[in-house]
């Protein structure tokens, strides 16, 4: 027992001994990183003169990783950015930099700027606004918070505009739709009415059903055609196997095409029933504009 308190004792003191290196130790690291990163930022600012701005931002990036809140290498990133058209990522920059200097008026006129460059105007008047309460003289933050106003009140009219222009090419689809279900082809033609919906499951199914029709009415024909053809070579047999094997085959064929063209004029004819007598509870007799045409006509100016 009285070793095992001996060696504790012991392990207590070498910790207590070490414990000053190993902290200076870790200074002696920071302050290192904060040599390195100073360094990396001079030569950002070098490349940005020249406005080689991916030199910059890689040299920026490698201070940030030494020294993470790097005020400097913070504020070239967002002036990197800002050149590279970038804005939110600037704007992510310069509030870091805000966080640690919040009465700097410069970076939140910056910030400001950046919203109205990215056409993001009540957020670059409200910026704009924060930096007149900084600085009540600043002329530039006064201009930025008019023209920001101005421009959000053109924005608004343009989007009304075009919200105008949704609504009339809407009207236009739906005349246009209903013109078609009024007309006679879809009272024959079998699938017409759910085509003409232009919803993508019932338009195909309309594909469907007008596919099918049309495919037994031309295979019927077709088949028909084959049997007549066998029937005649059985006419010019010289010996009865022949004779019966010919009209064999035409007369299935024959059949067959029968089936098919009756198969087809069937449907025809309960479209027909369908269209004058159901009102549309199998084909789909009432058009329904399509849903989706404003989001693909759709456009963002901005």
């Amino acid at each position: 027992m009285n070793a095992i308190k001996l060696s504790a004792c012991a392990l207590s003191c070498a910790a207590f001994l070490l414990w000053p290196h190993a902290t200076l130790r870790a200074e002696g690291q920071s302050v290192e990183n904060l040599y390195l990163a100073a360094d990396h930022v001079s030569r950002a600012d070098q490349y940005l003169e020249m406005n080689l701005l991916d030199e910059a931002e890689k040299e920026y990036w490698q201070a940030v990783s030494l020294d993470y809140d790097n005020i400097k290498a913070r504020q070239g990133l967002g002036d990197v950015y800002r050149r590279k058209l970038m804005f939110e990522r600037a704007i992510e920059n310069f509030q870091i930099v805000l966080k640690s200097q919040p009465e700097n008026v410069d970076i939140q006129y910056l910030i400001s700027l950046s919203y109205y460059d990215n056409h993001q105007y009540e957020q670059a008047r409200l910026a704009a606004q924060k930096a007149l309460q900084m600085n009540p003289e600043l002329a530039k933050a006064e201009n930025l918070v008019r023209l920001s106003e101005a421009k959000k009140r053109e924005q608004d009219l343009e989007l009304q505009l075009l919200r105008t222009k949704e609504a009339a090419a809407l009207d236009s689809f739906r005349l246009i739709q209903e013109a078609k279900s009024k007309g006679f082809v879809g009272y024959v033609v079998p699938g017409w009415w759910m085509i003409q919906t232009a919803e993508p499951k019932t338009m195909w199914t309309g594909y469907t059903v007008l596919g099918a029709t049309a495919g037994l009415f031309i295979g019927g024909y077709m088949l028909r055609s084959s049997g007549q053809k066998f029937y005649d070579q059985a006419v010019t047999g010289s010996d009865r196997p022949f004779y019966q094997d010919r009209v064999n085959i035409g007369q299935s064929r024959y059949k067959a095409g029968g089936y098919m063209i009756d198969a087809a004029l069937g449907v025809f004819f309960l479209n027909m029933v369908d269209s004058f007598i159901l009102k549309g509870k199998i084909f789909g007799g009432r058009t329904r504009v399509k849903p989706s045409l404003p989001e693909r006509d759709r456009h963002n100016p901005y």
